[in-house]
């Protein structure tokens, strides 16, 4: 190989890397998220194994839950709750809804987590930095975006998106295999 031919495969290397690295960084940024979300709902933990504790056993007044049931059952607990005066727990009322209880999830309906997404990707060169947050795009009965739950569940437990050491190792090994697929695609 000449000195002419490695440079125009160098050249090609980095326009195809420069194209290339957005789509790559975009399906690393979605798979990532994936695995957290799936860790917070499967396991009730945040960052390096943080437990997100318990749901409350301690009741609230019914109007709390006035039309949020997500079913006949639910309805059925806000209403003898209502009734009694004496109110229901938020691990009671998840229970009634047919939501799992074992370990906080962060979710009750899904809408929070399905409306976060990609937002933007930021490009300079060969650089790129693709953002994950809310996209907002859900509309809910109290008005709230999925922005502001977001901020407030930051608040209560903290960077609740970060990935822990065995995501960042996944996806690691995802960009490096796509990266080596460019390569060995563009080096002949």
């Amino acid at each position: 190989m000449t000195s002419a031919q490695f440079s125009n495969m160098v050249t090609q290397l980095a326009q195809e890397l420069v194209k290339e690295l957005p789509v790559i960084n975009e399906k690393a940024a979605l798979n990532v998220y994936a695995m957290v979300k799936n860790r917070i709902i499967n396991d009730g933990t945040i960052g390096e194994n943080k437990s997100l504790g318990g749901y409350s056993d301690n009741p609230l007044p019914a109007f709390f839950f006035k039309d949020k049931a997500a079913n006949s059952s639910g309805e059925a607990a806000y209403q003898k709750a209502k009734k009694s005066g004496e109110g229901i727990s938020y691990k009671d009322w998840r229970e009634a809804n047919n939501r799992p209880t074992d370990h906080k999830t962060l979710s009750f309906t899904g809408t929070t987590f399905n409306d976060i997404g990609v937002i933007k990707q930021l490009i300079d060169g060969t650089k790129v930095v693709t953002v994950v947050g809310a996209k907002n795009t859900k509309s809910r009965a109290n008005g709230k975006t999925t922005s502001e739950i977001m901020d407030y569940l930051g608040e209560q437990v903290g960077d609740f998106l970060s990935p822990n050491t065995q995501e960042v190792q996944l996806i690691t090994s995802f960009y490096n295999k796509e990266i080596d697929k460019i390569i060995k695609k563009t080096i002949k």
